[in-house]
């Protein structure tokens, strides 16, 4: 059983947006935050930890991670041997939690195998929800479909594939299946990629990929089973047909305009933004291998990331917030927060990557803020990242103590 901790002299971001508290006191028992006060505030007996010149604030989610996608190509991950593959996501996995990220949706690719492991305390990670066989469409040459309906690329060693499916009656059975396989919800791809398979990919952002009517039989049948639809989209068709069948998450987005920003504001759906990955890949991809036609197509998205950030929160859209690393530099996630703060702020930034992602994940309940009753994922930082939001950068060293549940996953503190 988790012990008692009383946190005292604590610099308090509760992750709702308010004005952060000065010489707070959090006690956190059974797992859960059983109090939130004053100086003055009663505590029980326990392990009393003095916070002075450190800030406590909610476990961050990371609501767009491939954890899985080892090497940049997923070829290439699939290469691996299966122990070796497993070893380096669950090193990813420990990383994650390190660097302060207590929860994380994968956005396709890992096999529920691991959820299983970190559940059971086999390995030291965040909490996971999964996506496991993402939904695409036949005919594409893309490193997402592989060459053809019936030659879906494997994602990694342990044989996790795409579901290849046309129709909405073929969407369905694919997002029946991939939920009988013990995804917490589904992944669609509903427009073109930028990492291309070979230089002659035509795959590219802005090339829609399932209409309205498929992509509403994947949210009927994830709504069915109490779960949602997460769609990879950039161009305003795509984002407006997912839009349209009711997705609940649209994700990366970076070609959207300020008219299907603000459909997507009065839908009510959640916007996740994953600027990081294209920063890296952009300076980085020659380096590691990418194709010309993979670095124009990055070039493009990469450009327009921050402005579809800038249009949808002018519109009032729920921004949530997501990093997409592949291959390496998965230690970088952190990152992620100090590219939104330069159009949200610090404190937006931190909003989304806890309350907003919380609620995204219908985890609200439970997680995201700092408030008596909810399960004790928080996370203590050397400094004040309102000053100084790149503190999230070197989460390894910053991140002093890291609990999820209640449970000290990391202790730094002296």
């Amino acid at each position: 059983m988790a012990e008692t901790l009383i946190f005292k002299n604590v610099f308090l971001i509760d992750g709702t947006g308010s004005e952060p508290r000065e010489d707070a006191t959090v006690v956190v028992a059974d797992g859960r935050i059983k109090e939130v006060g004053g100086p003055a505030a009663k505590a029980p007996a326990g392990r009393v930890i003095d916070l002075d010149g450190k800030t406590l604030m909610p476990g961050l989610i990371d609501a767009h991670v491939h954890v899985g996608n080892i090497e940049i190509r997923n070829h290439l991950t699939a290469q691996l041997p299966p122990a070796v593959y497993v070893l380096k996501t669950c090193r990813n996995l420990e990383t994650d939690l390190d660097l302060g990220f207590t929860t994380l949706r994968d956005a396709a690719g890992l096999d529920p195998g691991f959820r299983a492991a970190v559940d059971q305390g086999l390995v030291r990670g965040p909490r996971l929800l999964l996506s496991i066989t993402p939904l695409a469409q036949s005919g594409g040459s893309s490193s997402v479909y592989g060459p053809g309906p019936d030659q879906p690329m494997v994602r990694n060693a342990l044989g996790i594939y795409p579901e290849i499916c046309d129709g909405a009656d073929q969407v369905r059975a694919a997002a029946r299946r991939t939920l009988g396989r013990g995804a917490d919800q589904i992944k669609v791809f509903a427009d073109g990629e930028v990492l291309s398979a070979q230089a002659a990919d035509r795959a590219k952002p802005g090339q829609s990929k399932f209409c309205v009517e498929e992509l509403k039989a994947a949210v009927d049948v994830a709504e069915a089973a109490g779960t949602y639809v997460m769609a990879h989209v950039y161009a305003p068709r795509a984002i407006r047909n997912a839009v349209l069948a009711g997705v609940r998450s649209i994700e990366h987005g970076n070609l959207m305009d300020e008219e299907t920003a603000g459909m997507m504001a009065r839908a009510g759906a959640f916007y996740v933004p994953t600027l990081l990955t294209y920063d890296l890949l952009v300076k980085g991809g020659k380096a590691i291998g990418l194709d010309d036609r993979s670095m124009e197509k990055l070039a493009l998205v990469g450009q327009s990331g921050r402005r579809a950030v800038e249009l949808a929160h002018r519109a009032g859209v729920k921004i949530a917030s997501g990093s997409d690393i592949v291959g390496p530099g998965q230690d970088r996630k952190g990152e992620e927060l100090i590219i939104k703060a330069e159009i949200l702020g610090a404190m937006g930034a931190i909003v989304s990557a806890t309350k907003t992602n919380a609620e995204l994940l219908n985890l609200d309940d439970r997680l995201g803020t700092v408030e008596v009753g909810k399960l004790a994922d928080l996370i203590v930082l050397d400094g004040n990242p309102l000053k100084n939001v790149g503190l999230f950068a070197d989460g390894r060293k910053t991140v002093r103590l890291v609990l999820k549940e209640g449970r000290v996953m990391k202790d730094l503190l002296d």
